[in-house]
């Protein structure tokens, strides 16, 4: 049985594909990854397979799109990529597995000419050939940016070694493109398009789902434009940044720049941890889909494993090759951050605690301890369920935890921030597996952003199924007043919650069963966003055609 996907024929097995939850794709391309999913990996019908597809080209090892044990090697300078694994990661855009991690960037939003939909797919297809960033060449620049600071540590000016050396051999400008349903179909391009309802939908379908803002109150041009596509530039140095999208921006062809929405990350020290505008560590328990950014001792991830299966973040791109298409599901949301409303309920809070001890007004530590029951986290990142104090900007940031030992909330609050959006196997109480738990994370490429007197996150995140996981979150955990505890009523998020604010037990002192009741505002709102899809290497090259 054969298809034709992408403009590249493929063997689909019949015997295999389908049983027990299992199925693999095979190609005469010894570079391309077999897929294999399912319990049962290796069974007697996918040996058999094997038997029975003629002039079959055997690939060193198979691609499990389940494993959470990561992908490539895990010492580089041991190890490399498999061949399945750099035909793979040669096809699907960067910025998927892992964050591009520079830090200023530029997000073109497009808007294309249904009368020249033509040029509009002629001009993609440039863009892809000749400037987007592959996950491959992601990977290759990550390798020589190690080594660099890796050598810098041994030198007697380490800093301006590693600024000769970047200047020398520094990766490139890093760029994606994605495109909207409405793109899609502007495009002329519906028969490439996933067909995701969710996705389909856009971020405006989803308002009464999440309780954002009716869209006619979002950010201009949020509000009414439909936008297309998205191209983000992304660098260290933003004036390469801006001339990079300004020669992007003249060479569009069949379409329109509506707006441009400028990052750039706010970072302790010149290579610090990343924080967002109300002072806190941000973007540290993301998900890992490299075998080499996983903690390798088990004793470092005995208590919460942040490794991932590529199947919680790649989506299987209907435009692309068969076998290595694939490409994900992008969440763009552009959230405002009320820095005095924050620091008003962070100030409460502490004044409460204050009071507890017999004090009338708040000091450092009551401070620092009440922001961090709102976030969950110290500034400087450290969990609070751990101890109540920070550990300091220097150490490392710990994410090898859980809430076991907090079945109470009585240290990390049932609503703080990173206990609703990732609560570490609290859903285990409600009758869901860890394992089901962990599907519904999310891959965040968020970056802060100054405007007009305004700041807040332009929020970005990646994933397989927009439905069961970031809208699931959202609406579940973070919007859910009963999550994780029904009585008494756990509450809204206090940074992203959307809905009614009500009263909330906070702990009357750290690790104590006495509670304050409290009730926080909004600190975060909603501006303006949309959905997108990071199509493949293989579908943008093939964007000329609609077929």
């Amino acid at each position: 049985m054969s298809r034709k996907q992408g403009g590249d024929a493929a063997s689909i097995c019949v015997i295999c594909h389908g049983h027990m939850g299992e199925s693999h794709e095979r190609t005469d391309d010894p570079g391309a990854p077999t897929v294999v999913s399912g319990p049962r990996q290796g069974t007697r019908k996918a040996r058999l397979c094997r038997l029975l597809t003629p002039n079959r080209k055997e690939p060193s090892m198979a691609i499990d799109f389940d494993a959470e044990s990561g992908i490539g090697p895990k010492d580089p300078k041991k190890g490399e990529l498999t061949t399945e694994e750099k035909a793979l990661l040669g096809d699907i855009q960067g910025n998927i597995l892992k964050s591009h991690g520079r830090d200023h960037s530029q997000h073109l939003f497009l808007k294309f000419d249904t009368t020249k939909a033509n040029e509009a797919r002629a001009w993609l297809v440039q863009l892809a050939t000749k400037k987007v960033t592959s996950a491959l060449k992601q990977w290759d620049e990550s390798l020589t940016r190690a080594e660099i600071f890796e050598k810098s540590m041994k030198k007697q000016d380490p800093e301006a070694y590693r600024s000769d050396e970047l200047a020398k051999k520094g990766s490139s400008i890093f760029i994606n493109v994605m495109l909207s349903a409405k793109g899609y179909d502007a495009l002329g391009l519906s028969s490439k398009k996933p067909k995701d309802a969710t996705f389909c939908g856009g971020a405006a379908g989803a308002v009464s789902r999440l309780a954002d803002p009716a869209r006619k109150d979002w950010e201009a041009p949020y509000d009414t434009a439909d936008l297309h596509a998205l191209v983000i530039v992304a660098d260290d140095d933003p004036g390469r940044v801006d001339a990079e999208a300004k020669a992007i921006a003249a060479s569009l062809k069949g379409g329109t720049v509506v707006s441009t929405e400028v990052g750039k990350a706010l970072r302790r020290g010149k290579n610090g941890p990343v924080h967002e505008h109300f002072g806190f560590v941000d973007g540290v328990s993301n998900p890992l889909f490299f075998a080499k950014d996983i903690p390798q001792k088990s004793d470092d991830i005995k208590r919460w494993n942040p490794g991932a299966g590529l199947n919680l973040a790649l989506a299987k791109d209907p435009g692309g090759k068969a076998t290595t298409g694939y490409g994900s599901f992008l969440v763009y949301r552009k959230l405002e951050q009320d820095i005095n409303q924050f620091n008003k309920d962070r100030h409460e809070l502490a004044k409460a605690l204050a009071k507890e001890d017999q004090r009338t007004e708040p000091n450092h530590a009551d401070w620092q301890l009440a922001g961090a029951y709102m976030v969950g986290r110290f500034p400087d990142g450290f969990p609070v369920s751990e101890k109540a104090t920070p550990e300091g900007a220097n150490n490392d940031i710990p994410n090898n935890f859980n809430f076991d030992a907090d079945t109470k909330g009585l240290k990390c609050p049932f609503q703080s921030h990173i206990r609703k959006t990732n609560p570490r196997g609290d859903t285990t109480k409600l009758g869901e597996t860890l394992k089901k738990e962990r599907t519904h994370r999310i891959s965040r490429r968020a970056i802060s952003y100054e405007k007009k007197g305004k700041v807040g996150l332009l929020f970005l995140c990646v994933q397989k199924n927009i439905e069961t996981q970031f809208e699931f979150m959202q609406k579940l955990w973070v919007n859910n007043p009963t999550f994780v505890q029904q009585n008494p009523r756990t509450g809204l998020d206090p940074l992203i919650g959307q809905g009614t604010p009500e009263s909330q037990q906070w702990p009357a002192k750290y690790g104590s069963e006495k509670k304050i009741p409290l009730s926080l505002q909004q600190s975060v709102h909603m501006r303006g966003g949309e959905y997108f899809f990071l199509p493949s290497m293989s579908c943008l090259m093939s964007m000329a055609t609609t077929s």
